[in-house]
């Protein structure tokens, strides 16, 4: 083996796996830690591009050591899974910084990875190897983290978790700051003054974004964590919620509670275990279904379980608005491309690059529109409204629908090229009407969730009125289910929801016609015009559709839009 340059040499001594590359990716050092993680030895790496030796599931779109080459800063660390040479899968973390010299010139990029195995062994370490330390750990309503010396989490318990909105064991290996991203991170850190001093911080009021957006007071507690043999190995964070209201939000997770998403019936539970196995995955998405039976809940639930989590989440309803305007919003537009162009505006897919992208409505785009987003698709890259330069973009796409895009391809509303394109992981979710075992859950869940929102004590629901909302057809699906709990907890002046207090359609009382409908889409918006006694900005809220496209629905089905 040749002598390692003296750079090479300092590596060997780092027992985290690290290499360096070149401008154009090869290999130019490998350190001994490397060597055991890919079973590639030195001289075999060297000269190489470096995703023949770590094959990787980002090396085609997501690459660390390209991106940090390209955009000439850090890039943070990614769980991705890496194949070893002889075949097996290895999760890891990597993370990935440009290397310049003294004259600001571009020589490369090193590249840091750890086994996430070594993270677990760790965990197990501070656990002191006893499963009842873990299950004491994972009993506690307070939430309990602790992490290492670069500031990644090591251990996460169950309480923690929940606080937080995340799956405890996807914590693992994450940098603290973003897992608790909390409004103290970059200035104030209470663990960093516990770590600097040595002293612990109690009971320190601090705000954190929970990872479905809210925000959340909590109360912490700051510690340095010894070992059994009296060395430093990191820090503790202990914290509990301070706001009662959020602490009744997350008593709503439960056995049947999946990213907010509620079932127990067989179909469900499909729809769950299918969203786990492919959301890991940079394929298309569509997603299908009536409106009001939460698409966009499982598009949620794909973002928070895919590794693009971190990244940006862009949502645009493509039924909203004008094609000129769709066009603009998608795809940015240059300095006077039109009249109000005054300067040039970055697009969603910009905006979304390196993350995903949900197309909601994704049935209602117009023939040039969808021309373009197969280009997308197809090559991953556009150019915005009025420029010349292709830009190229890494985004994962989610679409959603109500329509069936299947009929529309068969009468030449929709490019087949398209849809097959899109649909390359289809995910149904089934209407109301066919998952009726899910109705006492869901109305469960809506009665807990509007007893902190109205502050009213109902507990529970007259056995009659059950029967009534178990039986009800749900032409507005989950939607229609809540705002018929809604409805019912305003009227309510006692602490139980009776059979006179649902909406009149649902006890008995509202439109014959409703009763058998030759059209379920006809029905479904004359049911909710009816309830909203047509007002047509309310009737499309329910409906989850814009006031234009409501209106041109009434009017295909015959329903006077006046």
């Amino acid at each position: 083996m040749s002598k390692p340059p003296a750079d090479d040499a300092l590596l060997q001594w780092i027992n985290e796996a690290v290499f360096t590359v070149d401008p154009q990716c090869r290999i130019i050092s490998f350190n001994r830690a490397a060597e055991e993680l890919t079973g590639y030895t030195r001289d075999e790496a060297m000269g190489r591009p470096c995703s023949e030796i770590f094959r990787s599931d980002i090396c085609a779109s997501r690459c660390a050591v390209k991106e940090s080459i390209a955009k000439g800063r850090r890039v943070p660390r990614r769980r991705v899974l890496m194949k070893h040479r002889d075949g097996t899968s290895i999760p890891i973390a990597v993370s990935s910084s440009p290397i310049f010299d003294e004259d600001k010139t571009l020589l490369g990029a090193v590249e840091s990875i750890r086994s996430l195995s070594e993270v677990e062994r760790l965990t197990e370490l501070i656990a002191h190897e006893s499963d009842q330390r873990k299950s004491i750990l994972d009993s506690l309503a307070e939430g309990v983290i602790t992490v290492d010396h670069d500031w990644h989490v090591t251990s996460c318990n169950a309480a923690a978790g929940r606080i937080l909105g995340l799956e405890s064991q996807r914590a693992m290996g994450l940098h603290c700051s973003d897992v608790l991203r909390a409004d103290r991170c970059e200035d104030g850190c209470p663990l960093a003054r516990t770590l600097r001093d040595g002293d612990r911080v109690r009971d320190d009021p601090v705000h954190v974004t929970r990872f479905d957006g809210r925000s959340l007071e909590v109360s912490l507690n700051a510690a340095v964590l010894y070992g059994t043999d009296g060395e430093a190995m990191g820090g503790v964070l202990s914290f509990r919620e301070l706001n009662e209201v959020e602490r009744l939000r997350a008593e709503l997770a439960g056995e049947h509670h999946f990213h907010g998403i509620v079932g127990k019936s067989t179909s469900m539970q499909a729809v769950f275990g299918l969203i786990e196995e492919v959301a890991e995955s940079a394929s298309t998405v569509l997603i299908t279904g009536e409106s009001g039976t939460g698409k966009e809940m499982v598009a949620n639930a794909l973002q928070f379980l895919s590794p693009r989590r971190p990244a940006p989440f862009v949502k645009v309803n493509c039924s909203v608005l004008s094609e000129g305007l769709l066009e603009s919003e998608l795809f940015g537009h240059t300095e006077g491309a039109f009249t109000d162009a005054r300067q040039s505006r970055r697009g969603r897919f910009e905006l979304a690059d390196g993350g995903t992208l949900f197309l909601d409505e994704i049935g209602e785009l117009s023939s040039l529109i969808q021309v373009k987003l197969l280009r997308v698709l197809q090559e991953h890259s556009f150019e915005r409204v009025g420029g010349e330069t292709s830009i190229k973009v890494d985004v994962r796409i989610i679409a959603a629908t109500n329509r069936d895009l299947e009929a529309r391809v068969a009468a030449g509303g929709f490019r087949e090229d398209l849809f097959y394109r899109l649909n390359v992981i289809p995910v149904h979710v089934p209407p109301l009407r066919e998952r009726r075992d899910d109705i006492p859950l869901l109305v469960d869940h809506f009665l807990r969730k509007y007893q902190v929102v109205t502050g009213k004590n109902i507990e529970r629901i007259q056995n009659r009125a059950m029967d009534a909302l178990v039986s009800h057809p749900w032409p507005g699906n989950v939607r229609q289910l809540e705002n018929a709990v809604e409805y019912a907890f305003a009227r309510a002046r006692g602490g139980v929801i009776t059979l006179d207090l649902l909406p009149p359609d649902i006890r008995g009382g509202g439109s014959p016609a409703l009763e058998t409908p030759a059209d379920p889409e006809r029905a479904r918006i004359l049911c909710a015009l009816e309830r909203h006694h047509w007002h047509h900005g309310r009737a499309a809220a329910e409906l989850g559709l814009s006031r234009t496209t409501l209106w041109r629905r009434m009017k295909q089905l015959g329903l006077d839009p006046a």
